[in-house]
């Protein structure tokens, strides 16, 4: 028990100091970035606006850092937005609760009890940061093809297609409106419009703002009618948003058969911890019960893992 509340009181005080870390080095990063363009462009060439603008347009602070920790290997992360105080706090939480669970409930040595900890507070914070990823994707094509139709619109009222890609950022609901406006944000501090784009489309990653980057980088470099290009654009866009529902609603029976098929053995082992309880006794005290256990979990974590993915790639073809 001393173990336990040794390494619980450890890893809140980690998260702690982590959590005071991040707002010092936040605040200490702010001040550095001014000073430099104060020093680089005189007192009076950037303003606050300009400060803010900056900032926006380059590298991340200390929240960005902690989710790439967290998100390492995932090749998008622009729709990740869970701060670096949340990430910790869970990460802290889970670990705990992990280790009072091995440590007390399956007596498990303090080597593997520490692995397991450190497994799940990268797991947890990771697979909400994913899930995050994912919601802002479904989102992102969800609301796109109506914004791809509102810049054609401006651009047949004869408004350039800056000013629409700034008016499309203020009038679109999230992420549509962030992604356009770090467009706009480039664009004001002087970066063209094609590498503004081409920057965008490779951090977004998602195959129909890629086809709407070419085109408008195309259009805009050789000249042409860049409002009917958007248009046939925005209607691919919606065709292939149909396909895609259309297949998932394909699947819906074989994923409601694989939740269940998942379900049935938490099902079963309530059922036994109800009727009878020391059924599943060996199973936490012996250890071979446990090495079973744990082979078991691992097995449906695998197996969920697999019909996941082979369900995913139905849904995005």
């Amino acid at each position: 028990m001393l173990m336990v509340g040794l390494l619980m009181f450890g890893l809140f005080a980690l998260s702690g100091g982590a959590m005071v870390l991040a707002l010092v080095l936040t605040r200490r990063e702010r001040l550095a970035i001014e000073r430099r363009l104060r020093i680089a462009a005189g007192a009076a060439a950037f303003g606050d606006d300009e400060l803010e603008l900056w900032r926006r347009s380059h590298g991340p602070g200390f929240d960005g850092r902690v989710r790439r920790v967290f998100a390492i290997g995932q090749p998008y992360t622009w729709g990740m937005t869970r701060g670096a105080a949340g990430l910790l706090t869970v990460a802290a939480a889970a670990a705990a609760i992990s280790i009072f669970g091995a440590m007390v409930l399956l007596a498990w040595p303090a080597w593997l009890t520490c692995l397991a900890a450190l497994g799940i507070a990268f797991v947890l914070p990771r697979t909400i940061l994913i899930r995050q990823q994912r919601e802002a994707e479904a989102q992102f094509s969800e609301l796109f093809p109506d914004a791809v139709v509102a810049i054609a619109r401006m651009l047949r009222a004869g408004l350039p297609i800056t000013t629409a890609v700034r008016a499309v950022s203020k009038e679109s609901p999230p992420p549509v409106n962030t992604v356009f406006a770090t467009i706009s944000d480039q664009v004001d501090i002087g970066t063209p419009i094609e590498e503004a784009l081409d920057a965008s489309s490779h951090r977004i990653g998602l195959p129909d703002y890629r086809f709407f980057a070419v085109a408008i980088v195309l259009q805009h470099l050789t000249g042409g009618n860049l409002a009917a290009t958007l248009e046939i654009l925005a209607d691919i866009i919606r065709r292939r948003r149909a396909v895609r529902l259309k297949s998932k609603a394909t699947t819906a029976e074989i994923r409601v058969s694989a939740y269940v098929l998942a379900g049935i053995p938490f099902l079963v082992i309530g059922g036994l911890l109800i009727m009878q309880p020391g059924y599943l006794a060996p199973l936490i005290s012996d250890p071979r019960g446990q090495f079973i256990l744990l082979a078991a979990f691992a097995c449906l974590a695998a197996a969920g893992l697999t019909m996941r993915q082979m369900m995913r790639s139905v849904s995005t073809l």
